[in-house]
């Protein structure tokens, strides 16, 4: 592989692991804040906040840890590596983290709403302790809005660096196959959507003195990670099973190989992405020759020039030469 492309993957993997560090910083001491002022007005919604902080706390270590992890080298039981680990944690994260802290966070509002309701809890808000935590939700939102622009400019740049064409963001967290990206862009989105239910309805009780909609604000909030995690795990989940390579990537690949001289064919290919960066590709082609050491030279033309064509990825390529039959395709 290429220098250039080698060193780019480093480079995109220490980012991204900075970029995950400086979110666990940011959201310990945004959750502090939101726990203080949930103690200090008793507000429903910034507990659910609270909650919410301390489940995207416990998503960034979990995702450092499987990140850690993957780098470990197999000693043997796991002859690709311990690529998927990564696609493991996120999973976790989603199944166990989001979901977990949106059902307490619900469950929390709703014992609230119904205190509320049958007139055990006093409706009386007190505007002064609610615009507090109204201030510690628009300090959130700024914090919170800044990451998901670095999110962004991120994904943006891997776009770039993998010569796809630029997508919408909703596109490229559908295709992208990293693990912490698709995370932490789901994090960051869910928060500043939980944030903007926790102000409204922070707003509204300030409004009408009535502290039933704080009580529903922190509902929404708990359902809108419940959502999020349902998302999340559906993504991490078609990650760890296997994702192939997007259309564009492939199509590069189909032209390096059929380009190659002394390839006649390209009779099959399969190729699945082991993480972001690491790529197994498996190829079935017709050759000029069946004569088993022009074949062997044709096979090495053909991993050169897929490594050459593609070099930020990582290769582990394997070519059998065939011959042509009916009902085959590529």
């Amino acid at each position: 592989m290429p220098s250039r492309g080698r060193d780019s993957i480093v480079s995109d993997q220490k980012n991204a692991g900075a970029a995950v560090k400086a979110a666990l910083l940011a959201n310990v001491g945004v959750a502090c804040a939101k726990f203080a002022a949930a103690a200090f007005t008793g507000s429903s919604s910034m507990f659910s906040e609270s909650v919410h902080s301390v489940a995207d706390c416990a998503n960034e270590l979990v995702l450092m840890v499987g990140d850690k992890a993957s780098d470990h080298k197999s000693r043997g039981d796991h002859p690709f590596g311990l690529h998927r680990v990564k696609y493991l944690a996120s999973f976790i994260v989603a199944t166990l983290l989001f979901f977990v802290g949106g059902v307490f966070a619900v469950s929390q509002a709703a014992g609230k709403l119904a205190g509320l309701v049958e007139g055990t809890v006093p409706r009386d808000a007190n505007s002064l302790e609610l615009v507090a935590a109204l201030v510690v939700v628009g300090i959130s939102a700024c914090l919170e809005g800044y990451g998901l622009h670095t999110s962004v400019h991120e994904a943006r740049g891997r776009m770039k660096r993998v010569q796809v064409e630029d997508d919408s963001l909703v596109g490229f967290w559908r295709r992208t196959k990293s693990a912490e990206l698709a995370s932490v862009m789901m994090e960051d989105t869910l928060a500043l959507i939980g944030l903007a239910f926790a102000g409204l309805g922070i707003g509204l009780s300030i409004i009408t003195g009535d502290e039933l909609y704080d009580a529903i604000g922190g509902m929404l909030v708990g359902l809108v990670l419940v959502c999020g995690s349902a998302a999340l795990a559906f993504k991490s989940g078609s990650l760890l099973v296997g994702e192939s390579l997007d259309r564009s990537t492939r199509a590069l690949v189909v032209k390096a190989v059929e380009s190659t001289a002394g390839v006649d064919r390209l009779i099959n290919m399969q190729a699945i992405h082991m993480d972001e960066d690491s790529v197994l590709l498996c190829l079935k082609v017709e050759t000029s020759k069946l004569d088993r050491d022009y074949d062997v030279q044709t096979v090495d033309k053909i991993e050169t020039n897929v490594r050459r064509t593609l070099p930020w990825y990582e290769w582990e390529i394997y070519v059998e030469p065939d011959i042509w039959r009916d009902k085959q395709a590529a």
